[in-house]
């Protein structure tokens, strides 16, 4: 049976793409919501459930810029087991938010830690050391880190982190967790490549994923979006063909 495969149409960037060519994809339109870009609003979070409330989990979701990551909570809200959550970002995502009722993509880890009853686990992989001193020290302690200096210096890490996850798993990526070498995305980025990311194995039953840092389209500037689509395109069809693979 072909994976479930569900694309989120914030700002029509998968419409320039096609590395879901030939594959049974759901498609869900969100380019005249208001409230979503970068932070969501209470209204917009109540019309994003809605739109999700007639669809199972996803096996792998793509959501466009990593301004819309904070969409991966609504997502890993319909986990009905406990889990372990691996999110690869070059940030944190963890921050507190401007406001108690706004979420976003900066804040929506540290939602999911406070309120997700099955999350038991939060792993974070790449993620840069600058972000990493401005999170909370009280939610920093309950989050297993890899950063990535210890990536660049240590080729077993991603033995090591199949070793620490005690749940089935929901994988996370942001693509600004990748070298502009690989990806090009809106934020700053990180410096992994694909080649380090070995890290799925068969030791544990991964349940979902998800995937984000599209470069947003920009018509005043066509050919550096052109030039950041096409890789992120290519990056988006490996991603897509790992998830195929290793979703239970």
């Amino acid at each position: 049976m072909k994976k479930k495969i569900v694309l989120f149409d914030f700002d029509g960037v998968y419409k320039t793409q096609n590395f879901y060519e030939n594959q049974n994809c759901k498609w869900i339109c969100l380019k005249k919501m208001s409230g979503t870009n970068a932070f969501c609003d209470r209204r917009a979070q109540n019309k994003l459930r809605e739109k999700l409330s007639g669809i199972k989990l996803p096996n792998i979701s793509f959501i466009g810029s990593g301004n819309y990551h904070y969409l991966s909570l609504f997502l890993i809200e319909k986990i009905k087991e406990d889990f372990t959550l691996v999110v690869f970002d070059n940030h944190s995502d963890s921050q507190k938010p401007i406001f108690d009722e706004m979420l976003s993509c900066g804040s929506w880890i540290r939602s999911a830690y406070k309120n997700e009853t099955h999350l038991k686990q939060i792993v974070l992989v790449g993620t840069n050391e600058a972000s990493l001193r401005v999170m909370d020290n009280k939610l920093k302690s309950k989050i297993t880190v890899i950063p990535y200096s210890t990536i660049a210096i240590d080729k077993n890490w991603c033995f090591k982190l199949q070793e620490i996850i005690n749940y089935p798993v929901y994988i996370s990526i942001d693509k600004d967790v990748f070298s502009e070498e690989i990806v090009k995305t809106n934020w700053d980025q990180g410096n992994m490549n694909l080649t380090e990311f070995n890290i799925i194995k068969n030791n544990h039953r991964v349940i979902g994923m998800d995937v984000c840092g599209e470069y947003t389209v920009n018509y005043s500037d066509i050919l550096t979006f052109r030039n950041a689509n096409i890789r992120n395109n290519k990056v988006n069809k490996k991603l897509l063909d790992i998830g195929i693979k290793v979703i239970a």
